[in-house]
């Protein structure tokens, strides 16, 4: 478990870094407002951290009904390539050159 618990957080974590911020913030508002009794702190992260969590869901929510729907108004993108090597003009040999006098 020590394993997985921290590549499972650096996953969600990339993946959505502010959400997760704001909710860290808000966790953490939260356990410092119920350790030191301090009832509208412990509210406020956890209003914080719900409304974060919604944030993400509804993200979520958008990005899979953005992907259920039809693929008829998208383009194919070109694809662009670099020209083979011979079309390059090759580059100076410096050994070759001429090199004044001293």
């Amino acid at each position: 478990m020590n394993a997985i618990f921290p590549t499972v957080l650096k996953r969600l974590y990339r993946k959505e870094p502010i959400s997760s911020f704001i909710i860290i913030v808000g966790a953490v508002d939260a356990v410092l407002g119920g350790v030191n009794e301090l009832g509208t702190l412990m509210i406020l992260g956890l209003l914080t951290s719900g409304v974060a969590i919604g944030y993400r869901w509804w993200c979520i929510q958008q990005a899979e009904s953005r992907s259920d729907a039809p693929n008829l108004h998208r383009r194919k993108s070109k694809q662009l390539s670099l020209p083979p090597s011979s079309y390059r003009s090759p580059l100076p040999d410096l050994d070759t050159r001429r090199r004044p006098p001293l």
